[in-house]
């Protein structure tokens, strides 16, 4: 294929040449903004999760602190233990 289009290209006029060489171009420059859609996506879709995972994160905290501050707390090992004994 590369030896049919050294001849063709020694037979072409300048014109032709550029023709060529746009066609191509053209061609490269629309796989790049295909290959630029993907990656955008990509990294969009990144973002939302982090940003989703934090959104969680953040209302796991606030709920555990607002459980602290109402009182309820979380037994500990000690209380653990001695509830096995029977003390109270």
């Amino acid at each position: 294929m590369e030896a049919m289009n050294e001849i063709e290209t020694a037979k072409a006029t300048p014109e032709q040449l550029l023709q060529m060489i746009e066609t191509r171009m053209a061609m490269q420059r629309a796989q790049r903004t295909q290959g630029g859609r993907n990656r955008l996506m990509f990294m969009v879709g990144g973002v939302l999760f982090i940003a989703i995972g934090a959104g969680v994160a953040f209302m796991v905290l606030s709920q555990m602190v607002s459980g602290l501050q109402n009182g309820e707390r979380r037994p500990t090992a000690q209380a653990n233990e001695e509830s096995a004994d029977g003390k109270f």
